[in-house]
């Protein structure tokens, strides 16, 4: 057992985060043209007044520089039936992360994944620098409302399904 006062290997701590499920949350906006996105599995809400949410991104990312210059971020939850799109959002080759994935894309140029379980329209309000990674908080702007479907799941480095007792 790795306690708190041992350095910790990121392996042991990368098993141990990957025991915490988390939905999994498609950022999507059109830049220059064309649709750019990815995945993330790390997002919560913040503040009702005013209403923001917080992703985490890592510092290393090639995608996200992309995406914040643009008006509007579209947000899409993912729903149980999305883990291909999921896979596709996280691919490398971001080039090809549309490729037969439905989306729409907003007034404002927000892309949002046609079926999601919901979704969400933000500008970006604040990164804040946490070690690796960063937190973009982010300001809504519009939500869905009414969709009624099942989210998506990361748990255990895998995509799960929601399962009621």
């Amino acid at each position: 057992m790795t306690t708190i006062s041992e350095p910790f290997v990121q392996r042991t701590l990368r098993t141990f985060f990957g025991r915490i499920p988390s939905g999994v949350l498609a950022l999507g906006a059109m830049v220059d043209g064309e649709p750019v996105g990815m995945a993330v599995s790390s997002f919560t809400n913040v503040s009702l007044d005013p209403p923001l949410m917080v992703v985490s991104i890592r510092n290393e990312s090639a995608t996200w520089p992309l995406i914040a210059r643009a008006e509007a971020i579209g947000a899409s939850i993912l729903a149980e039936s999305q883990g291909a799109c999921g896979v596709q959002l996280s691919a490398k080759e971001a080039d090809r992360r549309f490729d037969s994935v439905g989306y729409r894309v907003t007034a404002s140029g927000a892309v949002v994944i046609d079926d999601a379980s919901a979704w969400f329209e933000a500008t970006v309000s604040e990164a804040i620098p946490a070690g690796d990674h960063f937190l973009v908080l982010l300001a809504l702007r519009r939500i869905s409302n009414g969709v009624d479907r099942s989210p998506l799941l990361f748990f255990r480095s895998t995509f799960a399904a929601v399962r009621h007792a």
